[in-house]
């Protein structure tokens, strides 16, 4: 146990410990200026201004600007923020009413403040400042020596400026103690208030946090009699501290805390000179009288609860001499620099501290073990993987460790333990379960517990290719295989119930399905089938292709030359016994010969055979084309000369086109001119074909126009127009009297000009007589008539 002296607490949330501005006004407003001064007016506000009352409890925040924490070290675990850093002549404030205890003549405030401001360089009146000050209430005065102004400028010691920022200044977090000895029983209005410049341009905001423990202005100076040294401490804020007995002969020390040694008897008096910074207090002398208490608090020593019980440590149950005369206070760390509340969640077991208070300054600290029953440090080890054909019994008290005497186990599917797991003991799905252990005073603990099942390995099988009579397969191939586990082990078996291991499964040479047994790396199992197919060679007969005729080509491919005996083949042709010369054309074979067919099954075995190739002699067609006639004429092609000189044949027969599909209707009268097909047949079926062409032409004609314009540009001659006439013999013109007008035989001069006798002839008809020879030699004759046009 240890003790010190300190102050009773501070009336309720005025250090915002409750985590908010409880008991707190709020205030907003604007600054205004006239005749050189500054004034502002506040008006209360309901709620927070947003970003203008702040409530931070964030210890890992720092400020912006000064980089200090916005909690302080020493202060509680909320602090206050008054303004921002936006700009427009603002003014935030917050205020507190409380009444001093009657019964305490000294009584003291102690509260610290972080300052960050702008320091535009205006006249003192404009600048941005932070407000602290206590009114009389009674009077509607503010306190002189307790009421501070701290304005950018001030001269105040600790003021720096912010790195990064040229105009703005900053004050880490600084303690100041506010005497308020002589108020007891008076109301004090406490105000803090941060402004903007007066020009509206330039911020300033400023963070506050009141102590939770109040008293008189020395304290320490009631101390616990267990004490071997007497430690006290006078108000902060000051800039010098004088100690001294009561007659000031005796000088204790200097500054703000002294710890006197030996301590002085009880009912000695204790004096105390505060010296303040310039401006901001007034100098004065305090005094007090150091008198010992006889208390010594006492805790439960230790208590074992259920894991995450809520408990209250400043109950009777655990301070055994709770007294009225004192305050207690419950912290997590022996420094207490960590107050927790009443009441505190039990999550493992731990050391806290209980710290008793009384009006005097008498303190003493206690430490109090907490620990969680043994069914808190139960934990559960995950059972091992298991095969997809197994389950997993998570029953087994092999998986728990620790002590299990009195703990009951239930089972569930869900963290909340709402769903029950049917059959925990065997499980046979993977996934995240929860056992719940309990204990006869109500405690209990869920703790996961990780089941899982293998999945089933992959086991693919290929059946290897089969293979000829004469050779073996290799089951053990990894190729048979492929996709399969990779970590599977092997091995081969003629039976389904795997029995009967294979002595050689690398060299299998009778067909059949064999089995196959996988072991994965996890140890699981899987089996299947594969199976062996050991191939005879193809059996097949020819059946040789029939004689062909020139040109006719054999087709080798042909299904029909083939029967098969045990298997569907595929066929290939080559030249030699040997099956090295392959046939570039096995399916036009132009020449007889011996050729030779390789058969080959699914499996590549193969057998040969030879294919013999015949050919008769095709006739021999020639064909001599008849003479040409004119369309009033017929050609007769049946007639022996058309194929006279051919090899004796025993049928001919005509067609119209080469591929001989559309007979000659009558091959003896043909009056169509055109190539025409004739084909002979011999005695041995051969057939030879040729085609033959048949001139069929127009009748000769001698065609005169029935009229013509000598005295004009076109048309002025007039003569005749030959059709399959290769002469013309003669060509005269008469007139109506019957006299030769005009005679030619050759047409030299281009025809008959019109005139007769070197005079133009009459508008009038004229009679024309032509004789020519035609194509073949004949005579042919024309008369007709023709009009003079002039």
């Amino acid at each position: 146990m240890t003790t010190e002296s300190y102050a009773q607490s501070c009336p309720e949330n005025i250090g915002f410990e409750n985590g908010n501005f409880q008991n707190w006004k709020l205030f907003t407003g604007v600054l205004s200026m006239e005749n050189n001064q500054t004034s502002f007016t506040l008006n209360e506000v309901a709620k927070p201004a947003t970003g203008r009352h702040t409530i931070i409890s964030k210890k890992n925040l720092v400020d912006a600007y000064g980089g200090f924490s916005l909690i302080p070290p020493s202060g509680g675990n909320f602090v206050a923020k008054i303004g921002d850093n936006g700009t427009g002549s603002q003014v935030d404030g917050i205020s507190y009413l409380m009444t001093v205890p009657a019964d305490r003549p000294d009584f003291t405030l102690t509260y610290q403040y972080a300052v960050v401001l702008e320091d535009p360089d205006h006249e003192p009146y404009e600048q941005p400042r932070f407000i602290a000050r206590v009114k009389d209430v009674e009077k509607d005065e503010y306190i002189p020596c307790v009421s501070f102004e701290y304005v950018a400028t001030s001269s105040l010691p600790g003021f720096k400026k912010a790195e990064g920022y040229e105009s703005v200044i900053y004050k880490d977090w600084s303690p100041v103690t506010i005497n308020l000895s002589g108020y007891q029983g008076k109301q004090l209005l406490i105000e803090f208030i941060s402004t903007d410049c007066a020009r509206g341009g330039h911020f300033g905001y400023a963070y506050v946090d009141i102590n939770n423990v109040c008293g008189g202005p020395i304290a320490g100076s009631t101390y616990c009699k267990s004490a071997d040294a007497l430690n006290i401490s006078g108000p902060s804020g000051f800039q010098d501290y004088y100690w001294y007995n009561a007659d000031r002969s005796v000088k204790y020390g200097t500054g703000q805390s002294i710890s006197i040694k030996p301590k002085p008897a009880d009912g000695s008096k204790i004096v105390l000179d505060l010296v303040p910074y310039a401006g901001f207090g007034c100098p004065s002398t305090i005094s007090t009288v150091i008198k010992g208490v006889d208390y010594d608090l006492k805790v439960l020593n230790k208590d074992v609860v259920c894991q995450n019980s809520e408990i209250d440590l400043l109950s009777e149950k655990y301070i055994l001499n709770k007294s009225a005369d004192f305050t207690y206070l419950a912290y997590e760390d022996k420094d207490l620099t960590k107050q927790i509340g009443s009441l505190v969640k039990i999550t493992g077991n731990k050391t806290f501290y209980i710290k008793a208070t009384n009006n005097k300054g008498c303190e003493s600290i206690v430490p109090i073990d907490i620990a969680v029953y043994e069914v808190a440090n139960i934990t559960v080890n995950n059972p091992a993987a298991v095969c997809y054909s197994e389950s997993v019994d998570i029953t087994k008290n092999e998986l728990v460790v620790g002590e299990m005497a009195g703990i009951t186990k239930t089972y569930y599917t869900d963290e909340a333990a709402t769903q029950v797991l049917a059959d925990p003991q065997h499980i046979k799905v993977s996934g995240r379960y929860f056992i719940q252990f309990s204990n006869q005073f109500g405690c209990s603990k869920i703790v996961p517990v990780e089941v899982t099942i293998q999945e089933k390995p992959i086991l693919k099988i290929t059946n290897p290719k089969a293979v000829c009579q004469g050779s073996q397969i290799d089951l053990t191939a990894i190729n048979n295989f492929e996709g399969s586990d990779a970590t599977f082990q092997y091995s081969f078996y003629e039976d389904e119930a795997l029995t009967k291991i294979l002595s050689n499964p690398s060299k299998i040479d009778k067909s059949g399905t064999y089995h196959v047994k996988a072991v994965s790396a996890a140890g699981c199992i899987v089996s299947g089938q594969i199976a062996v197919t050991i191939s005879n060679p193809p059996v097949f007969t020819i059946n040789q292709p029939a004689t062909a005729c020139y040109p006719d080509k054999v087709d080798l491919t042909n299904p029909a030359l083939y029967t098969e005996a045990n298997g569907h083949f595929t066929y290939t042709f080559f030249n030699d016994e040997t099956l090295s010369s392959p046939l570039t054309s096995p399916k036009a074979i132009a020449k007889p010969g011996t050729y030779y067919v390789k058969a080959t099954n699914e499996s590549g075995c193969f057998s040969s055979a030879k294919i013999v190739v015949k050919y008769n002699e095709a006739p021999k067609l020639v064909l001599n084309a008849p003479r040409a006639v004119f369309d009033n004429e017929f050609i007769d092609l049946t007639v022996p000369e058309i194929t006279r000189g051919s090899s004796p044949f025993v049928k001919v027969t005509y067609f119209e086109d080469q591929y001989l599909k559309h007979p000659l209707q009558n091959p003896a009268r043909v009056n169509r001119a055109g190539v025409y097909y004739v084909a002979i047949q011999s005695a041995n079926g051969c057939t030879s074909s040729a085609p033959i062409t048949v001139t069929v032409l127009p009748q000769p004609k001698i065609i005169v126009p029935t009229a013509f314009t000598p005295q004009k540009e076109t048309n002025n001659r007039l003569y005749p127009f030959l059709v399959n006439v290769k002469q013309l013999t003669s060509f005269r013109v008469y007139n109506k009297w019957g006299i030769l007008v005009y005679e030619s035989a050759v047409l030299a001069n281009g025809g008959w000009d019109g005139q007769f006798k070197s005079k133009m002839q009459p508008l009038e008809t004229f009679s024309w007589f032509a004789e020519g020879i035609d194509l073949f030699g004949g005579k042919i004759q024309s008369t007709g008539k023709t009009i003079l046009i002039l």
